[in-house]
């Protein structure tokens, strides 16, 4: 018999890259490489190791060694997916461009030994998250034996001193989102694109948190079916969502930002000009 940790993972994979394809053909770019090739949404890598990780989570439990080591897998996976490799990818597309622009103006001499470099490395977070959900997805799919006492869980009231954590986060959330927004007051208006983030930031936070609130006193009151843990579990959910979506766009300011530092560097005129002696 193949082990479910060998096809949960496999199976997570193939339904990403279908997925991919049907997403490239829907937009008319119709090609079988898509089949196999990484980059683009979903992310196969996220879904893959996090389909590993949520059945040993579903089958060996929160605390055991195995889950450990493949949480750990899923999140450096993850985070070079949207980190080291797509910023090669990202530079590969400039390299491509600046070549040919170059080849077409006479610049570069030879540019026949510059060979065309592969662009599609790394994914976007969004490609990121929704792969990982894909695999969260494809594991549950796999364990559905193996719900039962989640699913009890879930629905089962917090004891007094979680609902009294609920409370907690919920203020806390609003107390932190407040404190920053009263930090950077001055550089937040200086900044148009980072007034935009941070409006978001504050939304999110703040609505998250009055929502959080209501759990807490819903789960105080005993008000079925939602002074149940699954309300603020999915609060939660819905905040680490709402704060990687913020990330990443403080993310792609701050690329903005030193290339834009990097365009008045002399020492990459420099490059660029001994580049067309070549």
């Amino acid at each position: 018999m193949i082990t479910p940790y060998l096809y949960v993972p496999l199976f997570a994979w193939f339904i990403a890259q279908l997925i991919k394809t049907l997403i490239e053909i829907i937009k008319g770019d119709a090609d079988v490489r898509y089949l196999y090739a990484s980059g683009g949404m979903p992310s196969a890598h996220s879904a893959v190791v996090c389909a590993l990780a949520g059945y040993a989570f579903y089958h060996q439990g929160l605390n055991s060694p195995l889950f450990g080591v493949t949480a750990i897998i899923a999140g450096i996976v993850m985070y070079d997916s949207f980190g080291v490799r797509r910023s090669a990818g990202e530079q590969a597309n400039v390299l491509n461009k600046l070549i040919a622009e170059m080849s077409r103006s006479g610049h570069l001499r030879k540019p026949d030994e510059y060979r065309q470099l592969r662009e599609i490395l790394g994914h976007q977070p969004l490609e990121v998250i929704v792969g990982a959900v894909l695999g969260a997805l494809v594991a549950t799919l796999f364990s559905l034996d193996q719900l039962s006492p989640i699913t009890n869980w879930l629905t089962t009231a917090p004891a007094q001193s979680e609902v009294t954590l609920i409370f907690g986060i919920g203020a806390g959330l609003i107390v932190v989102s407040l404190g920053i927004f009263a930090a950077y007051k001055k550089k937040i208006k200086k900044d148009r694109e980072l007034k935009k983030i941070n409006t978001y930031f504050q939304l999110s936070n703040i609505s998250l948190g009055l929502l959080m609130l209501l759990a807490g006193l819903l789960a105080k009151e005993s008000i079925l079916p939602y002074g149940q843990r699954w309300l603020a579990v999915t609060i939660m959910v819905i905040w680490l969502i709402c704060m990687l979506i913020a990330f990443w766009r403080l993310l792609n300011i701050q690329k903005v930002s030193r290339f834009n530092a990097s365009d008045q560097n002399p020492s990459m005129h420099a490059w660029l000009k001994k580049a067309g002696k070549k």
